[in-house]
């Protein structure tokens, strides 16, 4: 299979397969995070990745070197790796793909990726993705979706799962879904909303809640627990650094008020720019110490 190193096919029946993109796609990390928390927490194996030389601009998307006392120890390129995990009833199989969204070839990827998909006898594929909105940190988050057939519609629906209609540029989870229906496959995609204010750290209270709804979708118990302690974590220390900007402080009241009101989020921010970069300045360094201090939390 072109573009693609297999190192052994599992034998799987009727999976799923979860996927999730780094990049544009993944607003506050919260989709590609959460495809490697449950990668993590299922022991998820590794079998295959898709060669990253055909699909990527590397002045745009560069490779990380790790060099340690003048010896290059790593060469790391951009990730996308499928892993397997075989359920018991009524969890299904599972495949987890977890990528970087490519810059070139969109339909050559699309095709590896549901080539091996076939391969292991996927029937219903799920993407997962991270949107900004205008949405207080305070409050749950809202999930939007959408689905190919009428029975994972209404799912959706009874899981509180609002229905997408988005119109606008778009993502590799578009093609992904398309193509998938075009061979047959069941679809579905689940897209977290984060607080616009946060966007450049991850943000695991949205995660939690992602994978909460994908875990009732496939009928799954998943130990979400590290996420919910990490979330908690997280509104702490943005309670604490909005003590120290009244102006933001207020405009994240308002939004309270307003999502309370009509759980609709507004659509245009009154706060500068420079603001939420204060904001997002402290918790960076807050989380940089966590990870100094060997804190698996909030990753």
């Amino acid at each position: 299979m072109e573009n693609v190193v297999i190192h052994q096919l599992p034998s799987l029946r009727e999976a799923t397969m979860v996927a999730a993109f780094t990049g544009w796609p993944d607003a506050g990390q919260v989709a590609s995070g959460g495809v490697a928390y449950l990668r993590d927490k299922l022991e998820a194996r590794k079998f295959a990745h898709i060669q990253a030389e055909e699909f990527y601009i590397f002045t745009r998307h560069r490779p990380h070197i790790v060099i340690d006392e003048g010896a290059v120890r790593r060469l790391s390129w951009p990730v996308n790796e499928f892993y397997y995990w075989q359920g018991q009833t009524p969890a299904p199989d599972l495949v987890i793909f977890l990528g970087a969204e490519p810059h070139l070839k969109w339909h050559t990827y699309v095709d590896c990726i549901l080539d091996i998909a076939q391969e292991c006898h996927v029937e219903r594929l799920i993407s997962l993705g991270g949107t900004l909105d205008s949405v207080p940190h305070t409050m749950d988050c809202p999930i939007s979706g959408s689905a190919s057939e009428p029975r994972l519609r209404e799912k959706l629906q009874r899981l509180s799962v609002r229905s997408s209609n988005y119109q606008g540029p778009t993502s590799i989870h578009s093609l992904l879904m398309d193509t998938a229906a075009g061979r047959g496959m069941a679809t579905a995609s689940l897209w977290g909303h984060a607080p616009h204010y946060l966007q450049s750290i991850p943000n695991p209270k949205v995660t939690y809640r992602l994978l909460d709804r994908l875990s009732h979708l496939l009928e799954m118990e998943t130990d979400l627990e590290e996420l919910k302690i990490a979330a908690a974590t997280l509104v702490q220390k943005v309670d604490e650094a909005l003590l120290r900007n009244p102006e933001l402080l207020s405009y994240v009241r308002r939004l309270e008020e307003i999502y309370q009101e009509t759980a609709t989020p507004p659509e245009e921010s009154t706060v500068s720019d420079s603001i939420f970069q204060e904001l997002e300045d402290f918790l960076r360094q807050h989380r940089e110490k966590r990870t100094q201090d060997d804190d698996p939390l909030w990753q």
